[in-house]
């Protein structure tokens, strides 16, 4: 796939965002809960890691799901709670590097896949957002 969406922000934006990359929820049951989404609604399996990170290959929202018990002893990947979206953006630590500068929370600095580059922050409410980038360039 490699269309290119037009970006979802206003020319002004700060960190400009192509577009919404991903829907994570969180588990503490990663081989129960990848069934069930598969065996109710037939979703495929698209990219995993392990046992800490499963996608269904869902598009052109991908949804996953991630254990981030599989990671315990590093706090930054103790991810329990709420769903989190990812933005696509065209470069996370640029995109980073604007939030820090208007003070938003850094939770997880820019890392980098084999596939993609992200980076955790958080809404004034708490919420956690992920700035994405895809290294074949496609969004969405």
């Amino acid at each position: 796939m490699s269309r290119v969406p037009p970006s979802l922000s206003s020319p002004d934006a700060l960190v400009p965002v192509r577009a919404l990359d991903f829907v994570m929820y969180n588990t503490k049951d990663m081989h129960g809960t990848r069934a069930f989404y598969q065996k109710l609604f037939g979703f495929q399996p698209g990219e995993e890691w392990e046992d800490f990170w499963s996608e269904f290959a869902t598009a052109p929202l991908t949804l996953c799901l991630n254990d981030g018990t599989s990671r315990q002893g590093d706090p930054k990947w103790d991810w329990h709670g709420a769903a989190c979206v990812a933005l696509a953006v065209d470069d996370v630590p640029s995109a980073i590097a604007q939030c820090r500068e208007h003070g938003v929370t850094i939770l997880i600095e820019p890392v980098e896949t084999r596939v993609c580059w992200m980076a955790w922050i958080a809404d004034p409410a708490g919420n956690r957002l992920c700035l994405h980038s895809r290294k074949n360039g496609t969004a969405g």
